[in-house]
Parts: structure tokens; C-alpha cells; sequence
């Protein structure tokens, strides 16, 4: 397990305040979990509450002295993510954004219905943006510089056979950062992604993949060996929020285990045929 206090000085973000969706569950959890360890304060944004208070919960049971504080919302939603927005900075100064809340399933594209579309660019591609202009805006009026990180994906530019609408939000949160990274660089705003490859967590099996025998065959073509964990994506996301990486903005750091610099796999991945559509979701006739 990947110990942030071993690698970074404890006290890199004493005083500090990050604002993290998704951080009840995988990824987002480890996060909080790293920037716990190296002195930050932690707004906990998620749809479920509960998962919220169960990851401030183990950060406690951890000994770490902070405060936390857990904020329901469906960033889908740009008046639940003004509110919950706003909440956050009356609660501390936000220094830090964490676009880390994601959404996605795996459907042939053919039988994707407009509904589930829309509900992942929603969530993904929009909520992002969301959030995003909601702490801008605080910024901005308060002359305070500011920092993003998004949790991208390498789908942005490989492709994401049978998850277009996540893939097709992941490359536009890529293009989203390049853009504001240069309008925000005036206000001293900078934003930069982290773009995992695939993360294998029970959740992401139980979603996205039919059986291990596919897992198995996917992570024997990854020039490292294997899928990163969440933990792998905790490093470089410290590493962007430091001050070690003052002059990036509009940066993409790639942590897949060289997965993307391999063949397209849409072959194995059909190869195994995806699970077929629920009701409504059926492929059309041709």
C-alpha cells in the first residue's frame, strides 16, 4: 500500500483545504487518505453520505488530527454543486478542487440508449465543469489563486471500445483542462489531470468486466503486468497539488502501466463478448 508520509514531507499540506468529489469509495478514497497523511483539511463531496462518513470515519480510526467535512450532492446537478460549493469555501478556504467523481458502464455502443448517455456525460464531462467554474468563480472574486486536478483516463486518447460515453468524456475533461489552464492562467488558476489506465477495484470488476479469465488476459498486455490500484494514482496527484509542479498547468500525467502505448484492444475485448443490453438498451436490428 502506497504511504504518502513515507515519500512527501507530513506537513506538505498543513493549512491547506482540498475539495475532492467522489471520495467515498476507490480512488477518491486514497486520496483522502494521502492528503490526510500530509496535514490538508478535506471536503468530502459524493451522491451518497454514508460512503462520505465512512472514509472520514477511517481517517480518524488512522490517528490523522484534521477536520473533514462530508457534502451530499449529484454534481450532475449545477444547482446542488453551487450550494455545495459554496459550503465548502464558508466552511474553510478551498485550495484544491479533486474532479475525481466518475460514472460508466459497458454497453456496444448500438445499444446505448440517450438516457444512459446523457447520464454519464452528465456526471463525468458536466459535472467536471461544474465544479470546476463553481470554485473558479470563488477564486476569482476573492483574488486567490487556485488549483485543479482531474481524474482523467488514457481512453481519452486510445479509444474505449463498448464505454463510449465515459471515453467520450474523459477526452473532453483532457481538452477541458488545456482550455481553462490557459483562460484561468490570468487568475493564477491552474488545472492539470492525472489519466489513469484501468483501475481494477471490486467495484470497477463488478461494472465494467465479465470474468477474471478477461482480467487476466488484459493485464498480461500491459508492458508493467498489471492494472494499477488506487494507490498508483495517489503519487502523482500529490505531486500536481505540490509545489514541485508550481509551473504546470494544461499537463497530462499518464499512470497506466504503459497499458496505452498497446494495440488497440477492442478485438479481445469483443472477442469475449460484452453482456447484452437490459430492457431498452437492446442493439437495433439490422
Amino acid at each position: 500500500m502506497f504511504r504518502a508520509d513515507q515519500v512527501y514531507r507530513k506537513n506538505l499540506f498543513e493549512g491547506q483545504a482540498v475539495l475532492l468529489t467522489g471520495g467515498g469509495s476507490g480512488i477518491g478514497r486514497r486520496l483522502a487518505h494521502g492528503f490526510a497523511s500530509l496535514g490538508g483539511s478535506l471536503a468530502l463531496l459524493g451522491r451518497r453520505r454514508e460512503k462520505l462518513e465512512e472514509t472520514a470515519a477511517e481517517l480518524k480510526a488512522e490517528g490523522y488530527s484534521l477536520d473533514v467535512l462530508c457534502l451530499e450532492c449529484d454534481i450532475a446537478d449545477p444547482a446542488q454543486v453551487k450550494k455545495a460549493v459554496a459550503a465548502a469555501f464558508q466552511w474553510k478556504e478551498i485550495d484544491l478542487l479533486i474532479n475525481n467523481a466518475g460514472a460508466n458502464s459497458l454497453r456496444p455502443a448500438e445499444a446505448l440508449t440517450p438516457v444512459r448517455w446523457q447520464a454519464i456525460i452528465d456526471t463525468v464531462l458536466n459535472g467536471t465543469f461544474y465544479m470546476s467554474r463553481e470554485c473558479a468563480l470563488h477564486w476569482i472574486r476573492r483574488k486567490r489563486a487556485g488549483h485543479i486536478i482531474n481524474i482523467a483516463s488514457t481512453t481519452a486518447w486510445t479509444g474505449s471500445p463498448f464505454m463510449a460515453p465515459s471515453g467520450a468524456a474523459k477526452a473532453g475533461i483532457v481538452n477541458l483542462g488545456r482550455t481553462l489552464g490557459s483562460e484561468w492562467a490570468k487568475y493564477k488558476i491552474r488545472i492539470n489531470d492525472v489519466s489513469p489506465g484501468p483501475v481494477f477495484t471490486k467495484g470497477s470488476f463488478d461494472r465494467l468486466w465479465l470474468n477474471e479469465k478477461i482480467v487476466e488476459e488484459v493485464q498480461r498486455r500491459v508492458p508493467l503486468g498489471r492494472f494499477p490500484e488506487p494507490d498508483d494514482i495517489v503519487g502523482p496527484v500529490i505531486f500536481l497539488a505540490s509545489p514541485a509542479a508550481a509551473m504546470m498547468t494544461g499537463a497530462t500525467i499518464a499512470v497506466d502501466g504503459g497499458e496505452s502505448l498497446r494495440p488497440d484492444l477492442s478485438a479481445l475485448v469483443d472477442s469475449f463478448r460484452p453482456r447484452k443490453g437490459t430492457a431498452g438498451d437492446e442493439a437495433p436490428e439490422v
